[in-house]
């Protein structure tokens, strides 16, 4: 039973140490979130850090030698009916040991990762209130923690068990159930208010002069769409994409060649329907073929690929697959057409939109990022704005800001000519997630704004200029002078 205690009281400790160690070193994977790190290694034994395997091993069989003494200490006490070792006072000080490890470990992180807790300036408006948040609440918690901790493991030394004294049987005392309910809801009370007001103030007091960008996801990168002269963001929506309009812009021109491609790929599928009854022959014979020349042993995956079309044609799946891919088709076009019913929807303010691979913001200027996503949910993360939001297909998001410092400003901070901000995806998107990025550069006048969006091609190339035709050069030799004639 006291070795039972004893293990008991080690897994909590342990537990707790690395909870302690994992909440400190929290800020290091919000700090990492911001840098793009390199592709997992494939995996194989090569790749192992043997050293470090053996170590392991080598611990894991030092703790089984321990556990095997105290299991033989336990053996010798029932035996003799003596105590060989006092496991009240091996847990007593196995806590105040358990203690003093953990507040040096607590000073280590502190004095070593502590740099990491002070963020850097943040480059939106909004910033400064969202750390100062994170630091009143790392403060509350830590505060609460370390007193929790020294004083868990100080009450299991301090009032370990003793056979000359008596355990005091303590019921209730309502000063205590009060002390210990309303100071803790008074502080969250506190945080939780503070964090609802400025969550509402970020996302409800949006200046009426803000201008839109959208930011669309996909795995495994981001586009950004400006509105163009008329500074208006065209319609927009999923049913419209394809590859040549990638963010499902509302445009005649695009969404036409869409209703062409997809009559098209309908008119395929009725064809293969007709035609059903003729492909499967030609596969059983294909198959047939194969099994009586021993070309299935011969080619065995070409014979894989061979023997699932068959099976595929034969039980009806291919015709059931032709039936779903017709009707996905209609579908489609059914949507698109009701669309196009809606005028207002095709209002043309989308042609002259700027479909870019970089985000520019001008400094102070407000702005508000509308957030789309084509396939799978991923977050937008600008760590250095303070910005995050998820951008969920079929349901549009968005998040307000003002930019306070460019980019070049930032370098000089930061000492680093080369930095630059990036918009991440900090959602796990599939294998490329680790690399998918948009570069954000932030201008300190609207002049070098309109510079650059001047060089983003629309959407919807303009009409090339009529160029007047020069008249053909004359012959000389059918040149006429005066008083002369012309003679060929």
């Amino acid at each position: 039973m006291r070795v039972d205690t004893l293990r008991v009281c080690i897994n909590s400790l342990s537990k707790r140490l690395v909870a302690m160690f994992a909440f400190l070193l929290s800020p290091l994977f919000l700090l990492a979130a911001a840098d793009v790190v390199a592709p997992p290694k494939e995996f194989s034994p090569l790749n192992w850090d043997w050293i470090s395997i053996l170590i392991c091993l080598l611990i894991v069989l030092i703790i089984l030698v321990i556990a095997r003494a105290f299991d033989i200490g336990s053996l010798t006490e029932k035996i003799t009916g003596k105590t060989v070792v006092s496991w009240n006072n091996v847990n007593a000080y196995a806590a105040m040991v358990f203690l003093v490890l953990g507040l040096i470990g607590v000073w280590y992180e502190l004095v070593y990762h502590g740099k990491y807790l002070k963020l850097d300036h943040s480059a939106s408006e909004h910033g400064s209130t969202l750390d100062s948040m994170f630091f009143w609440t790392f403060g509350f918690t830590f505060f609460v923690f370390i007193v929790t901790e020294i004083l868990l493991f100080y009450f299991m030394y301090r009032y370990r068990y003793n056979e000359k004294r008596k355990a005091l049987y303590y019921y209730h005392n309502n000063k205590l159930e009060v002390i210990w309910t309303i100071v803790p809801s008074i502080v969250l009370t506190f945080l939780v208010l503070r964090g609802f007001t400025t969550w509402s103030k970020i996302t409800s007091d949006i200046p009426k002069d803000s201008q839109e960008i959208e930011v669309f996801a996909y795995q495994f990168g981001w586009k950004a769409r400006y509105g163009g002269d008329d500074k208006m963001l065209g319609n927009s929506n999923f049913n419209f994409i394809s590859g040549s309009n990638p963010l499902g812009v509302a445009e005649d021109g695009a969404v036409v060649e869409l209703i062409k491609e997809l009559e098209g790929e309908v008119s395929k599928i009725k064809l293969k329907q007709a035609t059903a009854a003729d492909s499967i022959k030609v596969w059983k014979a294909g198959y047939d073929r194969m099994v009586a020349t021993g070309l299935d042993r011969t080619y065995p995956e070409d014979f894989k690929a061979v023997k699932e079309r068959y099976n595929d044609a034969v039980s009806g799946g291919y015709e059931r697959q032709l039936k779903k891919d017709l009707k996905r088709k209609n579908t489609a076009l059914k949507r698109i057409g009701e669309y196009q019913k809606d005028k207002d929807f095709f209002d043309g303010s989308a042609k002259d939109d700027r479909v870019t691979t970089e985000i520019v913001l001008v400094k102070g200027k407000p702005y508000i990022f509308k957030f789309r996503a084509r396939d799978v949910i991923h977050s937008a993360y600008m760590p250095d704005f303070r910005v995050q939001m998820n951008c969920v297909p079929g349901m549009p998001t968005q998040f307000a800001f003002t930019p306070v410092i460019t980019t070049a400003e930032a370098r000089e901070f930061k000492n680093n000519a080369e930095f630059d901000y990036y918009l991440f995806c900090n959602k796990i998107c599939g294998a490329a997630h680790y690399n998918m990025k948009i570069k954000v550069t932030v201008v300190s006048s609207e002049a070098e704004y309109n510079t650059w969006l001047a060089t983003q091609a629309p959407f919807v190339a303009p009409p090339a200029a009529e160029v007047p035709v020069a008249p053909a050069a004359a012959d000389s030799s059918s040149i006429v002078k005066k008083g002369t004639v012309a003679i060929k």
